[in-house]
């Protein structure tokens, strides 16, 4: 950035002590907050615009502005194809605004040249240029953008008027007389399919009416505020939902194909009659040629805009996200997005305990605090919230950082598993609480519990809602330790907490720099771990043939003897490179330290890629297993870094997992070892060293850690969103993750449509928009009660058999079967093809789909569909005396309440019905089932008694308990 030399400033003393190679980057501002008169500049008054200026020369003006999902993050609530746009409603009224501030009430005409991407990070600069007027006063405008510095885009082009059409007349009747009202019901359901995704912002309209050739609707903004709007582009954008929800066209040639997505084009003749309207009235008139005219007036009637005419044309879902082509569509970073502590009442409510050290200082007069898990259980205490404090260690000697990574990964590991066989409440849950372990908002991380995070988020993956991750600040700050209870109630799985600011992570699509240099792997030797893997050979090749890479070391365990080695080596050699093929375990600090040591070259570049797989659900993972895992990550990786630390290096690049930002059943070793690279390599760019960890998904090419995958594994992968890299694909990703500046990227394809067809995981909110999922869950979840009510009219075996069925289709979609007629219910779990990682699958779509809690072990305990049907009738179908109970209690809780208001015909009809009742239940049960003498005599008391006495009992004895 520029130095500003003509500001003053202050004297201060130079430290004593030597540099420190430490970065620290201002904070750059998302819009401009300041007076822009100071620079010479017009305020624009407007929430997408920030400054103006009129040319001294030419009386021509340009308004200036910046959008961002961050400064407006409304925005991701209008999206086309998976695409975030820039509705052409606020291109329009962009139009209208900048119009008004020369003096122009009419936009004569605007045309639509290419739809404005909003990207998931970064900025879009954004530029109204008005002309000068000509001789009739009228003034061309044009609208361009430019997404972090790179070329202008123009967007719209037009013609402003002087002379605004006048106001039309107040509506008549609403709705008018012989309109026909059109069911909107699952309207923006159908939208979403055909590649509208609409947020609730946008989902403004209310109810729609046809007549012949005209549609009248009723739209409005869900808040009730235009804010600063002179006409909210969420509300006309609403009004045009109608030409779909009414069958209308505005296709310019009469036809619209079916399915057909269809953006704005043209505008002619739009004029603003009113300001800050939330709710309007709307009459649309389609023409013989398909055009619309548009006609907005508000809740009296009164006008607030016309458009004399609207086109739209076609778009293919692929020109849309041609459009956002310098986005890479297979490389994320991760985001720290802030959201806002939750205030509900009921969090206030919530007990807490503190299990363990409290390093925290998290234990208050109302929290209890325990030495052990056992401890907490023993007391007959239920929490709520557990919390377990995970402190950073003090680090002496070089290996000590490799070690504490180790420690802190175990222990998580002993925590979890003893956490997850104890007895505790179903609602409780365990909040695992480190400091600094996470790097938010470029911050170097504490590298010894990075491993904590990343085992923890696989054991979520495997135990969904019993764990919560929360990181605190790297120093105590009160006012984090203030909003620690509105940020466990926002019901995020994993937290962040900086100066009381919560924080939580989300997956967004990395930006491409379209004229970033190639990568730079210097004119030394680069070091390649790993090289014996099917990745480590890919990469060898890459670097030799597309990068010129002279001097290849390649580092493996068995070194010359690996399997492949000599054909590699031959083939690097024929293409000019010079191979030294090294034995080395790169875990051992003595060996890789006298490997480098040997060399004749100077190193400038690694690049990390050995790793080995021992996967296992958190019950079979052990400390053995774990470190047989870390080590060729952790140790190796760190051993790296020290080793190499003095060398010239141009790049060091680490090999990581998105399991270690995803978490995966079954992978908590491998996720902890990868998220110690991840933290290293945020840790190198903080101290001014170059590094990038590139958590890979899935690769298409099968061999080394991937070569144990079979076809289910494969398929399951497909269904929840991820589908494979293919070689070229992934060493492109490669190339461009390496020039990206990020010290973390994501490389890996996702379907975004398998995602929103499923629960989409927090991680994955601001990347995959389902404005209806929460609608259909809260179906799905009331479905369960009616499953219950269902059940509870059938016999035992008619239950089973339901219950069966229904394990089926769930057993069905794990293991890749046509339908749950495939499946048969009596043949064993294990015989039909589950493993520990599917059982766990099982497992948790049926705790999501009947809501209940059942245990890791379910298909070892119950062995097949029927033998679990039958557990799962008694968890689901009550026995019908709690039934009958249960609503006795129901009925005792509403009577008190209806006593004071109750006439003479209400108190005649409840105590005939209770007479009644008691009546049939003695007919039906006999005397001598009640219990002693009294219940006698309290029902003939209540049979001969009157209405009057009747509602006293109902006061003095119902109405007490």
């Amino acid at each position: 950035m520029p130095v500003r030399w003509g500001l003053e400033g202050g004297h201060v003393d130079l430290p004593t002590y030597p540099f420190q190679r430490e970065s620290y980057w201002p904070e750059v501002a998302t819009g401009w907050s300041g007076d822009v008169s100071a620079v010479g500049l017009g305020a624009a008054e407007h929430p997408l615009l920030g400054a103006a200026v009129t040319l001294a020369d030419s009386q021509a003006t340009l308004f200036t502005g910046g959008l961002s999902l961050r400064t407006h993050p409304w925005l991701a609530e209008h999206a086309v194809a998976d695409v975030v746009l820039l509705p052409g409603a606020a291109l329009l009224e962009l139009a209208i605004h900048a119009g008004d501030q020369v003096g122009c009430g009419r936009v004569d005409d605007l045309t639509l040249e290419s739809p404005l991407v909003v990207p998931d990070t970064g900025s879009i600069a954004v530029q109204v240029a008005v002309a000068a007027p000509d001789d009739a006063g009228r003034r061309a405008v044009s609208i361009h953008s430019s997404a972090d510095g790179g070329p202008w885009t123009r967007h719209a082009t037009g013609a402003l008027s002087p002379t605004a059409a006048p106001a039309p007349e107040a509506q008549g009747a609403w709705p008018p007389a012989g309109a026909e009202r059109v069911d909107i019901e699952g309207l923006y359901d159908r939208l979403d399919i055909a590649g509208f995704q609409y947020g609730p912002l946008f989902q403004g309209l209310r109810a729609v009416w046809r007549r012949d050739a005209e549609i009248f609707a009723e739209v409005a903004l869900p808040d009730g505020e235009a804010g600063a709007f002179a006409l909210h582009p969420a509300l006309l954008d609403a009004a045009l939902h109608a030409l779909m929800a009414g069958g209308g066209d505005a296709a310019g040639d009469g036809q619209q194909a079916a399915g057909e997505t269809r953006l704005p084009f043209s505008w002619e003749g739009a004029t603003l009659h009113a300001s800050g309207a939330t709710e309007a009235r709307v009459r649309l008139v389609i023409d013989e040629q398909g055009g619309v005219a548009l006609h907005l007036a508000d809740t009296q009637g009164l006008p607030v805009a016309t458009v004399e005419s609207l086109l739209t044309r076609p778009f293919a879902a692929d020109q849309i996200r041609a459009t956002a082509s310098t986005r890479h569509d297979a490389l994320y970073r991760l985001d720290w997005a802030t959201v806002t502590p939750s205030t509900d009442p009921a969090g206030d409510e919530e007990t807490w305990a503190v299990v363990g050290p409290d390093d925290f200082g998290l234990a208050a007069s109302a929290v209890e605090a325990y030495p052990d898990l056992d401890a907490l259980i023993t007391s007959g205490a239920a929490p709520d919230r557990v919390f377990v404090s995970f402190p950073p260690p003090s680090i002496g000697r070089p290996g000590d950082t490799a070690e504490a990574a180790h420690a802190a990964a175990f222990r998580a590991l002993a925590v979890v598993r003893e956490w997850l066989d104890a007895p505790v409440p179903d609602h409780a849950t365990l909040v695992l609480a480190t400091r600094n372990a996470v790097a938010v908002n470029g911050a170097a991380p504490e590298l010894t519990q990075s491993p904590v995070w990343g085992l923890v988020r696989s054991a979520q993956s495997e135990e969904p809602e019993r764990l919560v991750l929360l990181d605190l600040d790297a120093t105590e700050d009160p006012a984090s330790r203030a909003a620690i209870a509105g940020a466990l109630a926002t019901g995020e799985p994993q937290l962040a907490l900086r100066a009381g600011e919560v924080l939580v992570p989300r997956l967004a699509r990395a930006a491409r720099d379209e004229e970033a240099e190639r990568p730079a792997f210097g004119d030394g030797a680069v070091l390649l771990t790993g090289a014996s893997g099917t990745l480590g050979g890919l990469v060898a090749r890459h670097l030799v043939t597309e990068h010129g890479v002279r001097h290849l070391v390649l580092v493996s365990r068995r070194g010359p003897l690996a399997a492949g080695a000599d054909e590699l080596e031959a083939e690097l050699t024929a293409l000019g490179a010079r191979v030294t093929l090294a034995a080395c375990d790169t875990a051992d600090r003595e060996s890789l330290a006298k490997l480098i040591e040997s060399l004749d070259t100077r190193i400038t570049a690694v690049v990390h890629s050995a790793g080995v797989l021992d996967d296992g659900v958190l019950g079979s993972l052990t400390p053995e297993r774990m470190a047989t895992v870390l080590r060729p990550k952790v140790d190796a990786a760190w051993n790296l870094h020290e080793l190499t630390r003095d060398h010239p290096l141009s790049a060091f690049i680490l090999f990581s997992s998105a399991a270690a930002t995803f978490g995966r059943p079954g992978q908590a070793n491998y996720a902890a070892a990868n998220a110690f690279l991840d933290a290293l390599a945020h840790h190198r760019r903080a101290a001014g060293l170059p590094g990038v960890s590139m958590a890979w998904g899935l690769w298409a090419e099968r061999g080394g850690m991937t070569a144990e995958l079979d076809e289910g594994d494969l398929s399951r992968m497909t269904r929840a969103g991820v589908t494979a890299l293919g070689s070229d694909e992934g060493l492109a990703l490669f190339d461009t993750a390496a020039t990206a500046g990020e010290p973390l990227l994501v490389p890996m394809r996702l379907d975004t449509a398998a995602l929103a067809a499923g629960t989409v995981p927090p991680l994955l909110r601001g990347l995959v928009r389902t404005p209806a999922r929460r609608r259909v869950e809260a179906a799905a979840r009331t479905d369960v009660s009616a499953l219950t009510d269902e059940l509870a009219g059938r016999t035992e075996a008619e239950q089973e058999t339901a219950l069966a069925g229904i394990v089926a289709g769930h057993v069905a979609a794990v293991l890749g079967y046509a339908s749950a007629d495939a499946v048969d219910t009596t043949r064993g779990f294990l015989d039909l093809g589950f493993d520990s990682l599917t059982a766990v699958e099982l497992r948790n779509r049926l705790n999501a789909a009947l809501g209940l809690r059942l245990p890791a072990t379910l298909i070892f305990d119950y062995p097949s569909a029927t033998v679990l049907a039958r557990h799962l009738r008694a968890e689901l179908v009550p026995d019908e005396s709690a039934r009958v109970l249960a609503e006795l209690d129901r009925l005792e809780a509403a009577l008190p309440a209806l006593t004071p208001s109750a006439d003479d015909a209400v108190r005649a009809t409840v105590t005939s019905r209770l007479q009644a009742l008691l009546a049939q239940w003695d007919q039906a049960a006999g005397q001598g089932s009640r219990e002693g003498q009294g219940g006698a005599d309290l029902a003939g008391r209540i049979q001969s008694a009157s209405d009057d006495e009747i509602f006293d009992f109902i006061d003095s004895e119902l109405g007490s308990s």
